[in-house]
């Protein structure tokens, strides 16, 4: 407490010799004042700096004004009420007592300052160039006023006028880094590139191992299309400063804008390895070769090199991880991709994209079991993931468990948004799960919303026409759907097979024969259901042998169903 007590009694006294050395400043202006008078202009004059600087803005001002009514001739308060407006942000009332206390005392170093200052916030450049002129005549070595001078003449836009200030400055002070680099600046502003190089050739003459300075050159070389002196210098910069990783970035790009991809490799390889350059920075070039990877095998070998690299260098970092799983999945490497994703998956779970990646492999390679516990894991992390409850659903869907499909794509479906794609999934996939407990006219219902989202898919178009066929029910509308499906995707054995069955349910036995032929010659050969169904419309063309020896081979090829099975020992469909 004490110690509080006395810094507050120094900062007044420091205050109080602040104020009587000014006061002292300005004797010579000629005031008729008594002794008393003097006194109280004294006490007010203190009593605003203190008020000042406890932010008293308002007493101060009263107080200042008071002396004011005492000595209307005093600029030491014109300046204090100045600085005061300043600082509330009121640049007018600000330069008018700012002005009246130049016109006081015109030589005024502070004054003319804080003037200029004004002038410059109130956006009046003009008026704040000349005041920092006539501080310059003050004391022509200030190295701050040339910076501030020149600042007008910039925000005026005159750029040939701020130049000649830093060229005053220089022969003030000799060449500096920070001024060669703002005249070259300025000199790229009007379009004066040969000045803006020649500047910093200057420049590097004096420091020559300065990386910054041929950084800097050698992109202003680019800009005025002088790419080899450019690369030149970038190529100095990597020798000097070998982890400069951005450097290499640009060398590679150099390289193979010139046809040389193997220099261009090099460089990209020395850019991953540098610590200076950030890991978004080498994922991102990483990325790019997601797109490119397998056009060749040169390109593949390159994506997996600079991964292993980037592991080598950030460890660490599950981005790291991550990338390499993208170039293993972009590569077909399914199970090895997943146990990188799960990899990172330990370490963090709250990248929504990485559940996702792992539960396309899982669809890939038809693991549903393994799909139900990651979709319901990554569903506890993202509850309002739509995509989690699709794979959920789906996975359900193909293991039988259709109540808890039903219900997981039910929920899921109120998240998807602006998505008509995965709404079209959604649909189609509740309407084959309706369908398989016999709930058919919920999943009709379900599938005439999935065409109306899109009257052209092919998949929702085949499966609901075949469907509405095996119930023999709306059969017109089938075929109507089918004709579409095969019109879409022809030489689609599936496709074929729905639209011969839709005509063998019709009871037109020989169309139906030569759809189910254009489906055997378009690979339906390899499906037991469609050789099945060739048998049943043998049979009802009344040629019973063929129509056994159908049978029996897709009895051989897994076909087991009951109905199957009657059919080869009775030689007879029973409807």
């Amino acid at each position: 407490m004490v110690k509080k007590k006395i810094t507050i009694f120094l900062l007044l006294l420091s205050t109080i010799s602040y104020a009587q050395n000014k006061l002292k400043s300005h004797t010579h202006i000629k005031e008729e004042i008594n002794y008393k008078q003097k006194l109280e202009f004294d006490n007010l004059f203190f009593q605003g700096l203190n008020l000042e600087q406890k932010q008293d803005y308002n007493g101060a001002i009263k107080c200042f004004e008071n002396c004011l009514k005492i000595n209307r001739n005093n600029p030491a308060v014109f300046y204090e009420i100045g600085k005061i407006y300043n600082t509330q942000g009121d640049f007018d009332l600000s330069t008018d007592k700012l002005k009246k206390a130049i016109n006081l005392d015109p030589k005024n170093k502070w004054y003319l300052l804080a003037y200029a200052q004004a002038l410059f916030k109130k956006q009046d450049y003009k008026n704040a160039s000349d005041q920092y002129k006539k501080l310059l005549d003050i004391e022509p070595t200030n190295r701050e006023f040339y910076f501030l001078l020149a600042d007008t003449y910039i925000y005026q836009k005159r750029f040939i006028k701020a130049i000649n200030v830093y060229n005053d400055l220089e022969k003030q002070k000799g060449i500096e880094k920070s001024v060669s680099i703002q005249k070259s600046k300025l000199y790229m502003q009007i379009n004066k590139k040969e000045s803006a190089i020649k500047e910093l050739v200057n420049l590097l003459d004096k420091f020559p191992k300065d990386t910054e300075v041929m950084e800097i050159l050698a992109e202003t070389y680019l800009l005025n299309n002088q790419k080899k002196s450019a690369m030149n210098l970038f190529e100095k910069i990597s020798f000097l400063n070998p982890d400069k990783g951005r450097i290499h970035l640009t060398l590679a790009d150099y390289y193979r804008q010139e046809g040389d991809n193997n220099k261009s490799f090099e460089e990209l390889t020395l850019a991953f390895k540098s610590k200076q350059l950030n890991i978004d920075t080498k994922i991102r070039v990483l990325a790019s070769y997601l797109q490119i990877m397998l056009l060749n095998e040169n390109l593949k070998k390159q994506a997996y090199l600079l991964s292993e690299i980037l592991i080598e260098e950030h460890g660490e970092s599950i981005k790291a991880r991550a990338i390499h799983a993208d170039i293993l999945y972009t590569d077909n490497k399914f199970q090895q991709a997943k146990e990188q994703y799960i990899l990172v998956l330990e370490k963090e779970k709250s990248k929504p994209e990485i559940w996702t990646q792992v539960l396309f492999i899982q669809a890939e390679q038809k693991d549903f079991e393994e799909m139900i516990k990651t979709s319901k894991e990554a569903l506890s992390y993202f509850p309002m993931n739509p995509l989690f409850y699709y794979f959920n659903g789906i996975s359900n869907k193909w293991l039988k468990n259709y109540d808890k499909a039903i219900s997981s794509l039910e929920i899921g479906i109120n998240f998807v948004v602006d998505n008509d794609l995965l709404l079209l999934e959604f649909y189609s996939s509740m309407a084959d799960s309706y369908h398989a407990i016999r709930n058919h006219n919920k999943s009709d219902s379900l599938y005439d919303v999935a065409i109306k989202i899109d009257p052209e898919n092919t998949l929702v178009l085949n499966n609901y026409a075949y469907y509405l066929s095996l119930r023999k029910k709306d059969l017109e509308k089938a075929l109507k759907m089918s004709l579409i499906a095969n019109t879409i995707e022809k030489n689609n054995s599936t496709y074929e097979d729905t639209h011969a069955w839709i005509l063998y349910q019709s009871n037109e036995y020989e169309k139906a024969k030569e759809w189910i032929l254009r489906s055997l010659s378009n690979g339906g050969k390899e499906s037991a259901i469609i050789i099945e169904h060739y048998g049943d419309i043998l049979y009802k063309l009344g040629d019973i042998e063929k129509a056994l020896i159908q049978w029996k081979k897709a009895f051989e090829m897994g076909g087991e169903s009951e109905s199957l099975r009657k059919k080869i020992q009775e030689k007879k469909i029973y409807e």
